[in-house]
């Protein structure tokens, strides 16, 4: 099996960035050009599309796990998204979707927690870890 086909069955099992893929071409023996090349073909293939590879990942995390906006970005960051893609599929997105999302983990928190002025506090720290600014959790705990 070549170096290509490793790769190309890498991407296939799911979607990986660019960033991801050069990382992952750092452990076979070729030379710049050569993953260069494999880079480019990749691209060429749509094995890689880093902005779909944004799409989706925005939308899973903030579906599946809840994640805000902060937490989402960064997650993108560590997989090397570009700033411009980010913002561009941020501009893509509703902005209620997030609203909506937070709502449904201040719903959960409730489910198994009462909401006081002790509590309070730490459903605020839940929240900012998901990745919620401080002013979305107040403005919706209110």
């Amino acid at each position: 099996m070549t170096v290509i086909d490793k790769i190309q069955k890498f991407c296939a099992y799911q979607d990986r960035t660019e960033f991801e893929v050069r990382r992952k071409l750092k452990t076979f023996p070729i030379s710049e050009e050569e993953e260069h090349q494999i880079i480019e073909q990749l691209i060429y293939e749509k094995f890689i599309d880093d902005q779909r590879f944004a799409r989706s990942f925005v939308m899973g995390k903030m579906n599946t796990k809840g994640w805000g906006i902060i937490k989402i970005k960064n997650g993108l960051f560590q997989k090397g998204i570009s700033t411009e893609i980010m913002e561009e599929v941020f501009k893509e997105i509703d902005q209620e979707k997030f609203t909506v999302a937070l709502q449904k983990e201040i719903e959960k928190w409730k489910r198994s927690n009462t909401l006081t002025y002790e509590t309070t506090p730490k459903l605020i720290r839940l929240l900012l870890s998901k990745g919620f600014t401080y002013n979305e959790i107040i403005k919706e705990i209110q």
